[in-house]
């Protein structure tokens, strides 16, 4: 901690003697440069800033707030689970401003774009979007949410997977059991979208046509075992077999609730410390702490975004960033590389480890 006290010292004097009219253009080699040159140790801070003031007034307050004399090793979490939430009508703003911004995100996104064009004949970022394609109702209608749904989940997932975040564990309901079985590698992620498809068809329309659609879908696709431990949400245990994800299962997906208790405690005995939830907001984590067993210590959750207080999703309160730099001081191992993709940066001269010294004599 005092380690870490001083070098939060030190990077306030770095900022300093810099030339300040050069000195935001530097902000992002300062980051690449802490996050791809530098150890990482347990006594660790995730700052996120758009400016050199922003940074300057993050440090001051991670200095003041440190207790230099603590010794205690921080927790470190080791497994992770990922925790995928149904549909939910703040994905639309959420998922727009990561399209734009995060290039995984968007690749993943246009892939499902234009493999649902092929199977519909319209975009589903469109609909997502409000684009010119876009049709009446949009999100509203889960014939569209629930492929929307998959799609964002997906993306997000292969997005943590850029900065070095895999699950040990992973669980869903609603679209997101697709999600999590797509992430544990059950199916790809053409199969998922159009079971997700199917599943969406299934929530909006109950005709005799529609579901033998959907079981027309679902006998396309071909299953593989679990290669991440999958966690049904509708019972609480661990899929053991593929062959226990059946049309039977598709169908309750859309109709049963998440049974949470069963799944924590199963999360429980798995081990998991961490939970990284794909969705709009932490409203799983909670749900995940309320009913944690209390043999066990309660898991770090890190929603991957937050929504703005209004919930109308019109751009994130937290973005991406955010959660990598929670997902950092949470122990997790990160890539920050990942961060970067696609940038070309250039390692500045920052300050170093500042070594606690102390004098012993024999």
């Amino acid at each position: 901690a005092a380690a870490l006290q001083d070098l939060a010292a030190e990077y306030l004097s770095w900022l300093s003697n810099q030339d300040a009219p050069a000195l935001d253009a530097m902000l992002s080699d300062l980051a690449w440069t802490a996050g791809v040159g530098r150890s990482h140790f347990p006594h660790r801070a995730g700052l996120v800033f758009g400016n050199a003031e922003e940074l300057r007034e993050k440090l001051a307050a991670l200095a003041a707030a440190l207790d230099p004399a603590a010794e205690a090793t921080p927790r470190e979490a080791s497994k992770v689970g990922f925790a995928y939430i149904g549909s939910d009508g703040r994905w639309a703003g959420l998922a727009e401003e990561l399209y734009r911004g995060e290039p995984v995100v968007r690749a993943v996104l246009d892939q499902c774009d234009g493999l649902f064009h092929q199977e519909r004949g319209a975009s589903l970022l469109d609909v997502m979007f409000g684009g010119p394609g876009a049709t009446e109702g949009g999100l509203s209608d889960p014939a569209w949410a629930v492929p929307a749904t998959y799609a964002v989940q997906c993306a997000l997932t292969a997005q943590w997977a850029s900065v070095g975040n895999r699950p040990n564990t992973v669980v869903g309901h609603g679209p997101g059991a697709l999600a999590a079985a797509q992430a544990a590698g059950v199916f790809g992620l053409e199969d998922g979208l159009r079971l997700a498809a199917a599943l969406g068809g299934l929530s909006a329309s109950r005709s005799q046509a529609v579901l033998e659609e959907s079981r027309t879908a679902f006998g396309s696709v071909t299953f593989a075992e679990p290669a991440v431990t999958l966690v049904d949400s509708l019972s609480g245990r661990v899929v053991k077999s593929a062959g226990n994800l059946d049309f039977d299962y598709l169908l309750r997906q859309a109709q049963e609730s998440f049974e949470f208790t069963g799944s924590a405690e199963t999360l429980s005995q798995l081990g998991t410390d961490a939970i990284v939830e794909i969705g709009p907001g932490p409203t799983l984590g909670q749900e995940f702490g309320r009913v944690w067993p209390q043999s066990s210590e309660s898991p770090v959750v890190l929603p991957t975004l937050v929504s703005p207080p209004d919930g109308n999703g019109a751009g994130p309160v937290a973005s991406f960033v955010d959660a990598v730099a929670g997902a950092y001081e949470a122990g997790l191992n990160i890539s920050f590389a990942g961060l970067f993709a696609g940038e070309v940066r250039r390692r500045v001269a920052l300050p170093t480890y500042p070594f606690q010294r102390r004098r012993h004599w024999l």
